[in-house]
C-alpha cells in the first residue's frame, strides 16, 4: 500500500493506494475506473486500487460531452481506449494531470527559464562568477529567497543540458566549433614539431574541448574498438611533447659538456 499526499479542495490530504493483489482490496469491492463515481473504490489500468473523488461531464462549444474521472491517484477522460495509470503519476509526484510532467519538464519550457539560462551563460562567457542574487531575482522574484530557488533550478539535469546547449550556441556565434578546436590542436602539433612552446595553446584548446564535450572517448561494440578522433590527436600531442622534452634535455647536456676543459 502507498500513502500519497496531495492537495484537494485547497487542503493537503493523505490517501491510500493499494496494490490490486493486497488482501484488503477484496473487501473494498472495487470496480473499473471508467465506471466509478464519487467515493467508489476503483481499479486503475496498471492494477492499483484507489478511491474516486469525482465524476464530472463537460459540454464543449460544439455541444459534445466528455466525462472526466478524478481519482485520488490520477485523472483521465472516459474514452474507449483511454488508460488511467498510477505508476507514471507516482513517478512524477503529480496526480491531477492526464499526462503528468515533472516540474523540471514544465519549467524547461518557460520563457523565464530560457532568459535566466542565457544570462548565466553570458556571465560565464564574460569571465564572471555567477551572480546568483541577480539571477534569482531575474528568475523568480516572487520567491522568499530567489537566490536559493535559482540555485535549485541549476542543479537539475535538464537545466544543465540547457546550459551546455546555450554555451555551444554562443561559442558557435563567436566562430568556435569542433572544427575550430581540431584545427587549433593540429596547429599545436605543428608548433610542437618545430620545438616551440605550445602549452598555452594546448590549455586554450583543452578549455574548448571541455565546453564542446570533446573529451576522448572509447566505446567497445562487440569486437570493434572505436576510438574518437580527438583521442588520436591527444595521443599524438603527448608523443610530440615527449620528443620535444627529450630534445631539449639533449641540447642542454651538449651545451654543458662543451664548457668542460
Amino acid at each position: 500500500m502507498d500513502r500519497i499526499k496531495r492537495k484537494v479542495g485547497g487542503q493537503m490530504q493523505e490517501y491510500d493506494v493499494f496494490d490490486g493483489r493486497e488482501d484488503p482490496v477484496e473487501r473494498l469491492n472495487p470496480i473499473y475506473w471508467q465506471e466509478g463515481t464519487k467515493d467508489d473504490w476503483v481499479y486503475t489500468d496498471d492494477g492499483y486500487v484507489a478511491q474516486c473523488l469525482e465524476r464530472k461531464t463537460y459540454t464543449d462549444a460544439h455541444k459534445r460531452t466528455k466525462t472526466l474521472v478524478k481519482l485520488t491517484c490520477g485523472v483521465q477522460w472516459v474514452q474507449p481506449n483511454s488508460k488511467l495509470l498510477y505508476e507514471p503519476n507516482k513517478a512524477a509526484g503529480i496526480y491531477s494531470m492526464v499526462k503528468p510532467r515533472s516540474w523540471q519538464e514544465r519549467e524547461v519550457k518557460r520563457q523565464r527559464t530560457s532568459n535566466v539560462v542565457t544570462a548565466y551563460v553570458q556571465q560565464l562567457m564574460d569571465g564572471q562568477k555567477p551572480d546568483w542574487s541577480m539571477l534569482g531575482n531575474m528568475y523568480r522574484p516572487d520567491q522568499k529567497i530567489p537566490e536559493a530557488t535559482v540555485k535549485r533550478l541549476f542543479k537539475q539535469r535538464v537545466i544543465k543540458n540547457m546550459v551546455e546547449e546555450k554555451m555551444k550556441e554562443v561559442l558557435a556565434s563567436r566562430g568556435v566549433s569542433k572544427g575550430f578546436v581540431l584545427d587549433t590542436m593540429l596547429k599545436a602539433i605543428d608548433i610542437a614539431e618545430g620545438k616551440q612552446d605550445v602549452s598555452n595553446m594546448l590549455r586554450a584548446a583543452e578549455n574548448f574541448v571541455d565546453m564542446l564535450e570533446m573529451k576522448p572517448s572509447r566505446k567497445v561494440t562487440t569486437d570493434t574498438l572505436q576510438i574518437d578522433m580527438s583521442s588520436q590527436i591527444m595521443d599524438k600531442i603527448e608523443t610530440e611533447e615527449k620528443k620535444l622534452i627529450a630534445s631539449r634535455k639533449t641540447e642542454e647536456k651538449t651545451k654543458d659538456e662543451s664548457t668542460l676543459p
